[in-house]
This record gives structure tokens, C-alpha cells and sequence, in this order.
């Protein structure tokens, strides 16, 4: 048997945390994405098992690894990356990850609050230029602030919490109620309406499905308070970004960070040349605890479903 760390190789950190599945057979390494669909199918060529987290997975690559039994995604929101139905047609079985980087994400989600409030691009890009001024820098400060947590899964939990303990005014949006931050932490959940319409800061931590997509409409967007700011490490698809464009475009909000995109790498990314905007290769989940996590967890993975556990 072989497996083939197509893309992410650069995550594995300790080679003992990939020895289950050397134990049953060859396992070839490589990093960063393949420059073409040909590269891609070089690198993977006779493997049984293919583990990956950046790089797109088309259907003309499965259709020509005729072995191909298992992918592996190295993460979570594998549905933006590969058509699992058409892997379905071919025989292959995709696998996800869940859970491996939870904190790593809520504390760069905390990260890119602080950054969007204090102006920390445009300050970064001002003196990088040779300029020493503070114009178009002046920030907003957390405490105190009204910030909307949507979505209360593990990672916006911890999100909340992490708001919460700095001083600001929580509120909730989610389908499934936290009775833990309700009762313990005093966060009221609140419609998605009022969020936008009320909040500083909104942070988003939901998941894409069909109920899902596209909740963050372009009336919402639109409602926002002119200094407020949006925060999207979770997934772009969640999101009218034309909408979401054009407010940070015509300075109608303060700001945002964003960690993820409906094409990655992205092409033709709007938003690109927009000061009051951080923007980050989806490096939410990177940090080496996680990346540890997410190696042992996607080994364990594969070797159960060979195993058929």
C-alpha cells in the first residue's frame, strides 16, 4: 500500500506521529501545492491513499489515479476543496478531520480582532512605505466594545469566552444554544439582525451547509454600524463578499480580517488593495500544537478506514 502527503508535508513535524501508516507500507512526503494537475498526478502516481490540506483536488486528477482508494483532508470544510459526490462515483472515500486546532483558531481569531481594531495593517504598510504618520490609524478598543459572536461551536465558544475575559459586551447568534455561556458567562443569544445592526465587532465560527450559505447576506452586511468590524477565520462561503466588498470599499465599516476565501489560493480577490482590510492565508489553524493534532489525527483516520473500524 501507499499513501502520499501530496501538499502538507511541511505540518509534519515528528515523523513518529506518521509511523501507523509507514507500518503499512511506503509513504512518500511533499510540500507546499503542485504547480499543475500533471504535478499533482506525478506526485500521487500508484498511491492507494492521498492526505492533503491546501491544494484543490479536481475530478481529472481522480479520474486518472486509478488506485486511489482513500483522500484524507488535513483539516476540516473538505467540501471546498474536492467534489465528494463525483469521489464517491470512483470508489473513493474522503475523510475529514474535526476538532485538532480549535483554540489555535479562536485565539487567531482574537488576533485579527485586535489587528482590525487597532489599525494594524495600515500602520504596518504606512511605515514599510518610509511614512511616519497616524492618520487613518486611530483603533477601537475590545473593552468595552459590543462584540457579536456567530456561531457557538467549540471554536466560537472559545471565542466568546476569550471576548469575554477582555472585557467586552457579548452577544450570541446560533441554531444550538451554549448553556455553558448562557448561564456561566451571561451571554444572551440574540438574532442575526440584531447582531449586525448593534454590534462593534462580529466574528463569524460557523460551518458551511445548506442552511448556511450565504447567511451573512448583503442586507445584513449592509445594516453595520459605520465603525464596526468583521472577522472571518471559518469559511468565506458563509458570505456575501460582494456585498462584504463593497462596504469596506466605500469605508461604510471600519475594517476586516480575513483568513479564508471561496478560491484558494484566490484568484482575482476584490478586496486586494483595501488598507482598512488584514488579510491572511488561511493560517488560522497554524500553529504546531495544532499541526501535530491534525497530522496524528488524519493517520488515525486513514488507518481506521483501511482497517474498517
Amino acid at each position: 500500500m501507499k499513501s502520499v502527503f501530496i501538499d502538507c508535508a511541511q505540518f509534519v513535524s515528528d515523523k513518529e506521529l506518521c509511523r501507523p501508516l509507514e507500518e503499512l507500507g511506503e509513504v512518500q512526503y511533499f510540500s507546499e501545492v503542485p504547480e499543475s494537475i500533471d504535478e499533482a498526478v506525478a506526485r500521487a502516481e500508484g498511491a492507494d491513499v492521498l492526505l492533503f490540506c491546501i491544494m484543490q483536488i479536481p475530478n481529472e486528477m481522480l479520474d486518472r489515479l486509478p488506485n486511489l482508494k482513500i483522500v484524507q483532508f488535513v483539516g476540516t470544510g473538505v467540501e471546498t476543496f474536492i467534489d465528494i459526490e463525483y469521489a464517491k462515483t470512483k470508489g473513493i472515500k474522503v475523510l475529514k478531520i474535526e476538532g485538532y486546532g480549535n483554540n489555535g483558531v479562536a485565539e487567531f481569531a482574537i488576533a485579527g480582532i485586535f489587528a482590525a481594531a487597532r489599525q494594524v495593517g495600515l500602520g504596518n504598510t504606512t511605515v514599510r512605505s518610509g511614512k511616519w504618520t497616524a492618520e487613518g490609524c486611530e483603533g477601537m478598543e475590545i473593552s468595552g466594545s459590543k462584540v457579536g459572536v456567530v456561531g457557538t461551536g467549540n471554536i466560537g465558544a472559545l471565542v466568546a469566552k476569550k471576548c469575554h475575559a477582555l472585557g467586552a459586551n457579548v452577544v450570541a447568534f446560533d441554531v444550538f444554544q451554549s448553556t455553558e455561556l448562557k448561564d456561566t458567562y451571561k451571554i444572551p443569544y440574540v438574532s442575526l439582525e440584531e447582531i449586525f445592526a448593534t454590534c462593534d465587532i462580529i466574528t463569524l465560527h460557523l460551518k458551511v451547509n445548506e442552511k448556511t450559505a450565504g447567511i451573512i447576506s448583503k442586507d445584513l452586511i449592509e445594516s453595520m454600524k459605520q465603525r464596526s468590524l468583521f472577522v472571518n477565520v471559518a469559511r468565506a462561503e458563509l458570505v456575501d463578499n460582494k456585498a462584504l466588498f463593497q462596504a469596506l470599499h466605500e469605508r461604510r465599516i471600519m475594517g476586516a480580517l480575513i483568513d479564508v476565501y471561496e478560491q484558494e489560493p484566490p484568484q482575482g480577490l476584490n478586496f486586494q488593495g483595501l488598507e482598512n482590510v488584514v488579510f491572511t492565508p488561511h493560517i488560522g489553524f497554524y500553529t504546531k500544537e495544532a499541526s501535530d493534532n491534525s497530522i496524528k489525527m488524519s493517520v488515525d483516520s486513514v488507518v481506521s478506514a483501511l482497517k474498517g473500524e
